[in-house]
């Protein structure tokens, strides 16, 4: 048996290290007994073999080769302390041989003695300083220690000898993870992937490291591959899952979190992090739930509190939120998390010097706490100095910052930067935070072309007016829609002024009633298509459903606001559900609208945002649809014109409470005095009066927007 057979005993395979020199192979003496019993248990007839082992004890109880194959085959079975036992006997009777010593390392480490472990190993290397199994077992040994740096020592001297060792490769993979080293890390377990592809802790690892260096991709590729390998593995589950909240995909990330909260049920941070997903996902009352149930169970632990009070505070309750942040704060006084988020509170309510003075607070507790930075930046407008833009170069400095934080301390300079008149610079980095989350995004342009096609060819005039017939009567929902920075929010904040109007913000309902759809009419035509299926029965249950989520806003309201942007593409789901329902459609210059989603990091969605071709394209995409919804619904969508708004906010705040069939109310001119929930990019804007500055603000950057010019299809603008 050669000595990569012998370390594969080491690792619980069916062989076993050969018997010394000295004992007799002749047939019939103990030698010959020994290989058969060697070849037993290479065949995986651990039985047979050890009643073989112990039938030659039987003729010599001294005889260590069979007394420690005796104690491998009881660490094979589980049984360590038994295993101990045995191989300590036959390293008693010969302490010579060095298999003996790494296997009895591996029985501590099966047991979790890393020290007794990694002693045994030392001991089976200083009589054999080649023996790959000892070198591989320490290496291990001192991985689980905690010992990363003399781990990876230890495991590339194997990788080294046998570049063909799958096990190593992703064992020291493992170690320069831990490291930091993650590129080294990459290659090892990219390497052990390519050498056994049915090696799932392999595929496992390396998603979490490529999640972890920016490359969610390759880490969701890695990881699917992995689930798919160990579906009972709670650990895959949870790391996809966390992978699928990175790129988005909440409600993937939500049944790959209940998954491994169904096969780990007493994991405290799984279940965290699902409430937090479903807090994500706008499923609010569940998430409380959840973070009720974990407080109730764990009550010196802030987090589930602070997740209550995110949860309260996507509901609009900002003492509420405010309570639960100050209980969990008094758990935890050094959390600068709970102290930006109570500052976050204080900054959607519009109390901007309260929540500049919480995350000034957030940043002497952690100076690299990326998104304090971004929301001081963000709620210190014309206040912008060179002293904050070299705070936030310092902390970009850092070399332990995620492509997360990086993007987000990018886009706080360049907006510090933008303030102070350097527009290369504050291009410069803006164009390095959209290079960031660009990476972490999942957008195929020509899928994007090719759906809107397929929305336009689904929803025909004939369609509309024979399935609008089913439709609700109800005038509540006002529909305000367009491309994010357009103005939806300025629009919905004049509405809201009004004292029969509630605007509940972006709202997520209308894209799950798209998404169920299918499910409920029992087909497996995908949306758009599926619309073409809608019956009365199956409409009126979708219109009851997404009424009865807006009054759970507003008990009273004579109109409830959705001002959800991206709604636009379903505008002929909207006529099809409420025939009477409001649509304001808010339009912008298209390059001043492409400029400032560019330079604005979103809280979620917009993957096209972060590509200025993309950007271009996905407008072209979005003037396309409107025109074709203007060409079907004639005269049923209000358009708002952003600079006519600008220029004139009185005509036309008034013809948008005339759509709305309300009477004219004098407060709807004081907007920026209306107190509610702001959750938008537009958080500041909206408290501020009518201001025209940033009309024509693509002209300062125009010499970096070729790809932008490109993408519109339009020829660069020569004033």
């Amino acid at each position: 048996m050669n000595r990569k057979e012998r370390r594969r005993a080491v690792r619980q395979k069916p062989s076993a290290p050969v018997p010394p020199p000295g004992a007799s192979a002749a047939p019939g003496g103990t030698g010959h007994i020994l290989q058969q019993g060697i070849e037993l248990l290479q065949a995986g007839r651990v039985s047979e073999a050890e009643a073989l082992y112990r039938r030659v004890l039987a003729i010599d109880p001294k005889e260590p080769d069979a007394t420690h194959l005796l104690g491998l085959i009881a660490h094979q079975k589980g049984q360590n302390e038994t295993a101990i036992e045995l191989i300590g006997k036959a390293i008693a009777l010969d302490g010579r041989v060095a298999a003996y010593h790494a296997n009895l390392g591996e029985a501590y480490r099966a047991l979790g003695q890393m020290d007794d472990a990694i002693r045994s190993h030392r001991r089976a290397l200083e009589l054999r300083p080649d023996l790959a199994s000892a070198h591989y077992g320490l290496g291990t040994a001192l991985l689980e220690k905690g010992s990363y740096e003399e781990a990876a020592t230890e495991l590339k001297r194997v990788a080294v000898f046998d570049p063909q060792d799958a096990e190593a490769h992703l064992s020291l993979g493992i170690a320069l993870s831990r490291l930091g080293r993650l590129d080294e890390a990459i290659s090892f377990l990219d390497r052990a992937v390519k050498l056994r592809a049915q090696l799932g802790e392999a595929h496992l690892n390396l998603g979490v490291v490529l999640h972890a260096k920016g490359d969610l991709r390759g880490g969701y590729t890695a990881l699917a591959r992995a689930v798919e390998l160990m579906p009972d593995l709670a650990e895959a589950h949870y790391r996809i899952a966390r992978v699928l909240v990175a790129l988005e995909y909440f409600a993937e990330a939500i049944s790959a979190f209940r998954e491994a909260v169904r096969l780990q049920p007493q994991s405290l941070h799984i279940q965290l992090e699902l409430a937090e997903a479903l807090r994500l996902y706008r499923h609010i009352p569940e998430s409380i739930e959840i973070y009720e149930r974990l407080s109730k169970f764990h009550p010196a632990l802030s987090d589930p509190l602070n997740g209550i009070g995110l949860g309260l505070l996507e509901q609009g309750d900002f003492e509420g939120a405010r309570r639960m942040f100050d209980r969990a704060l008094a758990l935890d006084p050094s959390s600068a998390d709970i102290h930006f988020n109570i500052g976050f509170s204080y900054q959607l309510q519009g109390r901007f010097e309260e929540a500049r003075g919480w995350h000034e607070r957030t940043l002497a507790l952690q100076p690299d706490h990326a998104v304090a930075h971004y929301n001081l930046v963000k709620s210190r407008k014309g206040e912008a100095s060179e002293e904050q833009r070299r705070e936030i170069e310092k902390v970009l400095r850092l070399s332990t910052l995620s492509a997360r934080q990086r993007a987000a301390l990018n886009f706080a300079l360049a907006n510090v930067d933008d303030e102070l008149g350097d527009y290369d610079a504050a291009f410069a980095a803006y164009k390095e935070a959209n290079d960031l989350k660009k990476a972490t995004m999942l957008y195929d342009p020509e899928e994007y072309t090719a759906y809107v096609d397929r929305v336009i060819a689904t929803f025909t005039p004939e369609l509309l007016a024979e399935k609008s017939a089913f439709g609700s009567a109800s005038k509540l929902p006002v529909f305000i829609v367009g491309m994010p920075r357009s103005g939806t929010s300025l629009v919905e904040q004049i509405a809201a002024s009004h004292p029969q109007v509630h605007g509940a913000g972006e709202l997520d309902d209308l894209r799950r009633i798209a998404q169920t759809l299918s499910a409920n009419l029992g087909t497996s035509a995908a949306y758009p298509e599926v619309a073409r299926r809608l019956d009365r029965t199956a409409t009126h249950a979708a219109a009851e459903a997404y009424i009865a989520e807006l009054r759970k806003h507003s008990p009273t309201a004579e109109r409830i606001t959705d001002k959800l942007p991206q709604n636009f593409p379903r505008i002929g789901l909207i006529h099809v559900l409420f025939p009477k329902a409001r649509i304001v459609h808010c339009a912008r210059d298209p390059l001043d609208t492409c400029v400032s989603c560019y330079f604005q990091e979103f809280a979620h969605g917009q993957p096209y945002a972060y590509d200025l071709a993309h950007l271009g394209r996905h407008y072209r995409d979005y003037l396309r649809l409107m025109a074709h919804w203007h060409k079907v619904l004639p005269g049923r969508i209000l358009d708002i014109p952003y600079e006519a708004l600008i220029a004139d906010q009185e005509a036309w705040s008034r013809k948008l409470i005339s759509y709305l069939d309300l009477p004219w109310d004098d407060r709807c001119l004081a907007f920026y005095e209306k107190e509610r929930l702001v959750r938008t990019a537009s958080f500041w804007q909206v408290r501020q009066p009518i201001y025209a500055s940033s009309i024509g603000r693509w002209r300062r950057y125009a010499k970096h927007l070729a790809p932008l010019f490109d993408g519109l299809g339009i020829a660069q603008p020569s004033d």
